[in-house]
This record gives structure tokens, sequence and C-alpha cells, in this order.
């Protein structure tokens, strides 16, 4: 897998720390707008992925989480290159999310999240079938280890179809 994680997964993710948030487990809800962060080749590297993959995809990461379950995923490389994809998200029971791709990118994945005031932070990462081998694991766990910053709002409905 290369592109599909890039987002997120790019995606995604997001969450190295811990699950954030208060001793007991709880935290706030995840709220819809824009979150950023970003991926360094080290940080790739030291996670399992391999370093020509890393050098191509470390960088820039943003998703945009809308109202209706909806997500766009975008990056900027540090070599300058983009991309973006987009996708479905679902809030289950206690704090776990299904990202589904619909657009440009291939590899789903699952994680539970913990919110504390603009971070938001990741654990329990799984792969989905059909991409969901050993190394397809890695590479959602690494992509998705790393906090997301809420940096504002979902664009407004008229800008969001634009967007869309």
């Amino acid at each position: 897998m290369t592109k599909p994680l890039v987002a997120l997964v790019i995606v995604g993710a997001i969450a190295g720390g811990g699950c954030g948030g208060s001793p007991d487990g709880a935290s706030e809800s995840l709220q819809t707008g824009v979150y950023e962060w970003e991926l360094s080749d080290e940080y790739l590297i030291d996670h399992g992925i391999p370093s020509e993959r890393a050098v191509k995809e470390s960088g820039h990461q943003e998703i945009t989480l809308w109202e209706d379950g909806t997500f766009h995923a975008a990056w900027r490389t540090a070599d300058n290159s983009t991309g973006s994809c987009r996708g479905t998200y679902d809030e289950g029971d206690d704090r776990l999310v299904t990202f589904t791709w619909t657009s440009g990118c291939f590899g789903d994945w699952e994680m539970t999240y913990a919110v504390d005031g603009d971070t938001v932070t990741w654990r329990d990462q799984k792969a989905l079938p059909p991409y969901d081998s050993d190394d397809d694991q890695n590479t959602t766990k690494a992509y998705n280890d790393v906090p997301w910053t809420r940096v504002g709002d979902a664009p407004s409905e008229g800008q969001e179809q634009e967007e869309r």
C-alpha cells in the first residue's frame, strides 16, 4: 500500500502518545472540522516504513470531517507532491471509528479515539479486509499513530459542495 494511507490516513490518523483524555479513559466527543498533522520521514522509518517510501510519503497531512459522515483527506509530501482521497467515517460504540475510502485510495481501517481540547489521539488501529496483511496493519498503525490537531471548522454547506 502506498498512496491510500498517506492521506490518513494519512488519515489518517494520528495517535502516538496514548489515548489522551482523563485517566479513566473518558474524553470529549470527536468533532467535525479540519485536522492537521505531520509525518516525518524519520518517524515513518522508525515505525517500519521502508526508507524510499517514507521519503516519498512524509509531509503535511490534513483531513476534513463533515457532519454527514464524509471526509476528505489531502497531503503535501516533503518533495512537494500533493494528493487527496475521499471517504466515509462511521462512529460506533466505545469511540470506535471506521474509515472507508470511496475515491482515490484503498485500505480501509478502524481505530478508537480520545479527544483532549483540539487534539485527537488514536489507538487500536486495525487494517480492514481485503487489505489487512501484516504489512497493511503496520502501515495502518504507522500512518495513524500521530495526534491530529483540530485547526478549524469544516467548510460551510456552500463551500462543502465545492470541496466534494
